[in-house]
């Protein structure tokens, strides 16, 4: 039976996620994980504060894990709390005056039906494709003038007689070690369905936060300061033409630990991906947080920009003769911090934190190069709506 190379490294990155949670045994007794995350559409018409406000009056809510993918421009806040005293059970968190929240945040568990609609999926259904359809990925990666010598890399897959048959090489995904924790009922959470708004464009996480609730330590308090907060705005911007090659600039994100690009683009049934790694093609796997050591370790190979970085140039060859527009997304990487609560003077040598603290954060930027400063925002849809399928005919079929 064939295994798709995305199935694989999915497969192996799940065994490395247990075997983390199974080091892991010695875990405090109340665990607060903070995600913040910023997003930025640069030269999106409709969109800034605008746009989050008809996504409010249209009755889009905040939710949980709105920052690990977000959609419109903007801040988002994701906080899960799991105490094994009470697990489930709400707790109450005071926050600063700047994050613009009020005095705290009410942490509540998931509705149960929202647990269930959100279990992974290992793609293992397929999208499936006729009997004689077919489709062909190229991949290409590195900033420059012209694509290196060996791009791009090729993977066709045809039915015949209702069985695939691939050529070419397919890129196998890089493996991201799973982090935080796997929501489930023992969890506590914000956003929730009783959020009824999510944090401004303004909005810090600096000052001081304290936890209240059944079970939990009385110490559990604990203060951000700015290398915790959200990370600024990508401002990202193009030059030149898909077809004939793109530079992009950015200003410099204070607090980015590194950068990373990814574009593609379909026309029919051929995918084009660029990556700007310098070591190999990276893919979308990499638009999300990443453990520092991994960080550090993929900034010196130069699969991720160094934090100095100010500009990449798309090669000519990416997407010549590609008429559909690229989707650029970008990432800038900030800081991980772990707190625990601090050990007393007196403490006997089994003492151990009764919690823990782990704060996160990254800003990332979707660009469209090629539309128009004046174009609609529904003109936009069409480009980003073909382009996602064919990612997803490309990988998930595979």
């Amino acid at each position: 039976m064939h295994v798709s190379p995305l199935r694989a490294a999915s497969t192996l990155a799940l065994a490395l996620s247990a075997a983390t949670l199974a080091a892991s045994a010695q875990a405090a007794p109340a665990e607060l994980y903070i995600d913040a995350a910023t997003h930025a559409m640069p030269g999106m018409p409709g969109m800034g504060a605008m746009g989050r406000l008809a996504g409010a009056m249209g009755g889009q809510r905040p939710s949980y894990g709105m920052t690990r993918h977000p959609g419109m421009p903007g801040r988002y806040l994701d906080v899960a709390l799991y105490n094994r005293a009470a697990p489930g059970q709400p707790a109450t968190q005071a926050v600063p005056k700047g994050l613009q929240l009020g005095n705290s945040i009410e942490l509540l568990a998931r509705e149960r039906g929202r647990d269930e609609a959100a279990g992974s999926h290992d793609g293992s259904g397929g999208l499936g494709l006729a009997d004689g359809a077919s489709y062909r990925v190229r991949y290409f990666w590195g900033c420059g003038e012209q694509a290196r010598s060996g791009q791009p890399v090729e993977y066709s897959m045809t039915v015949r007689n209702g069985k695939p048959v691939q050529g070419g090489r397919a890129m196998a995904p890089r493996q991201v070690p799973a982090q935080g924790p796997d929501i489930g009922p023992q969890h506590v959470l914000w956003p929730n369905p009783g959020a009824r708004r999510g944090v401004s464009d303004t909005a810090s996480l600096v000052g001081t936060h304290r936890l209240e609730g059944s079970g939990l330590p009385a110490s559990l308090q604990f203060a951000l300061d700015r290398g915790d907060d959200f990370l600024p705005r990508i401002e990202l911007d193009s030059t030149g033409s898909p077809g004939e090659g793109m530079a992009l600039e950015w200003n410099p994100v204070d607090g980015a630990r590194g950068y990373f690009i990814h574009a593609m683009a379909s026309q029919g049934d051929t995918i084009v991906m660029w990556s700007s790694s310098e070591d190999g093609y990276a893919g979308p796997e990499l638009m999300d947080y990443l453990p520092e050591a991994l960080l550090a370790q993929w900034t010196g190979k130069r699969t991720v920009l160094g934090a100095d970085a100010r500009s990449c140039r798309i090669p000519a060859e990416v997407f010549a003769g590609v008429e559909a527009t690229p989707v650029v997304q970008m990432i800038a990487y900030g800081g991980q911090r772990s707190i625990a609560e601090p050990r007393p003077a007196d403490a006997g040598r089994d003492w151990s934190p009764a919690w823990t603290v782990r704060v996160r954060s990254k800003s990332t930027a979707m660009l469209m190069p090629g539309l128009a400063a004046g174009a609609t925002r529904d003109a936009a849809r069409p480009a980003a709506k073909e382009t996602a399928r064919g990612l997803l005919r490309g990988l998930l079929g595979n």
